[in-house]
C-alpha cells in the first residue's frame, strides 16, 4: 500500500462524512432543533470539523501538483466553496442564537432611540432567517454535485487496491446516498461483472494485505455463489492455511495447504503454492521439535 492509496481513500471517507453530516444539520435544521454548537462537527474553522479536513485534504493532494487529473481540480474547487457557503451558514446560526435572544431581553429598560436600534437588529434577523434557509436550499444542491463528482473519483482511482473493499464495507452508506440503482450502476461501471467481481477484487485487497480472515470468508462466499470458480477455491484453502496457522491450528493449517497444493492451477499460481509449501515445511518443523 502506497501512501497515495490510503489518502485518496481517507478522501472519500471524509467526502461521505461531509455529505451525512450536512444531512444530519440539514434535517435538524428543518425540525428547527439546529443549534451553533451540533453544526461544528459539520463545519467550523479551527480544523475539527470534517469539512474544514476535507477541504485541507483536497488543498494538500490536489491544489499545487501538476499531476493531479481535472476531475481531482474540479472536486478541490468544489469543497473549496462548499466550505465558504457552509461558513455562511454557520455565522448566521451564530447571530440567530446569540444576538436574538438578547435583544429581546432588554427592551423594557430601553428609550425609544434605543428601542430603535432593538427593532432593527430584529429586522436583520430575520432577514438572517432567511438567508439561512436559502443557504441550506443551496448547501443541498452542493452536496448533490459534490457527491456525483465523488463517483467520478471512485472511477478514477478504481485501479487502487483498497477501492474494493472500501466500496464493499461501506455498501449501505453508499446506497443511503446514490439509492441501489445508482450504486448498482457505480459497481457495474467500476466491475464489469458488478457485485461478483467487486466482492473477488476486495478478497484479493485482504488477502493482500494479510487480513487472512476476511479474505477466506470472502473467497469462500464467491465459491458458494460460483461453485466454478476454481481460483476462489484455491484462494479460500491458500488464505485459510495462513489463518489457521497464525492461530496455532497446525492440524488445519497442514490440511487446508495440502488441498491447495494439490489443485490443478494454472501456472499463474504458482508462487502461491510456492508459500503454501514453505509453509507446510515451517509447520512440520515446528510440530517435530514439539514431539521432542
Amino acid at each position: 500500500m502506497t501512501n497515495l492509496e490510503k489518502k485518496q481513500v481517507d478522501l472519500i471517507k471524509e467526502s461521505i462524512c461531509v455529505y451525512t453530516k450536512c444531512m444530519d444539520c440539514r434535517a435538524l435544521f428543518r425540525n428547527k432543533t439546529l443549534n451553533f454548537a451540533k453544526i461544528d462537527d459539520f463545519v467550523e474553522d479551527k480544523g475539527n470539523s470534517c469539512l474544514f479536513k476535507l477541504k485541507e485534504m483536497c488543498h494538500v493532494l490536489y491544489r499545487n501538483s501538476v499531476e493531479a487529473h481535472y476531475k481531482e481540480k474540479l472536486y478541490d474547487i468544489t469543497v473549496g466553496y462548499i466550505f465558504h457557503e457552509a461558513m455562511k451558514l454557520r455565522e448566521s446560526l451564530y447571530q440567530l442564537e446569540f444576538y436574538r435572544p438578547n435583544s429581546y431581553k432588554v427592551t423594557e429598560k430601553l428609550v425609544d432611540s434605543e428601542l430603535k436600534i432593538v427593532r432593527e437588529i430584529e429586522h436583520l434577523m430575520k432577514k438572517t432567517e432567511k438567508r439561512l434557509t436559502e443557504g441550506f436550499k443551496e448547501i443541498r444542491l452542493l452536496m448533490k454535485e459534490l457527491v456525483g463528482q465523488l463517483s467520478g473519483l471512485i472511477m478514477l482511482y478504481k485501479d487502487n487496491y483498497l477501492i474494493p473493499r472500501f466500496v464493499l464495507k461501506n455498501e449501505k452508506m453508499l446506497i443511503s446516498i446514490y439509492g441501489k440503482k445508482g450504486f448498482r450502476s457505480l459497481i457495474n461501471e467500476l466491475y464489469h461483472d458488478g457485485k461478483p467481481l467487486l466482492l473477488y477484487k476486495a478478497a484479493e485487497s485482504y488477502l493482500e494485505s494479510e487480513y487472512y480472515d476476511i479474505a477466506r470468508r470472502l473467497f469462500k462466499k464467491i465459491s458458494i455463489i460460483d461453485r466454478q470458480d476454481k481460483s476462489a477455491e484455491f484462494f479460500y484453502m491458500y488464505a485459510s492455511a495462513f489463518y489457521f496457522y497464525f492461530r496455532n491450528r497446525f492440524t488445519r493449517t497442514l490440511a487446508f495447504g495440502d488441498k491447495a497444493v494439490n489443485m490443478d492451477m494454472n501456472v499463474e499460481y504458482e508462487g502461491y503454492k510456492i508459500k503454501l509449501r514453505a509453509l507446510m515445511d515451517e509447520v512440520t518443523k515446528e510440530v517435530k521439535n514439539k514431539r521432542l
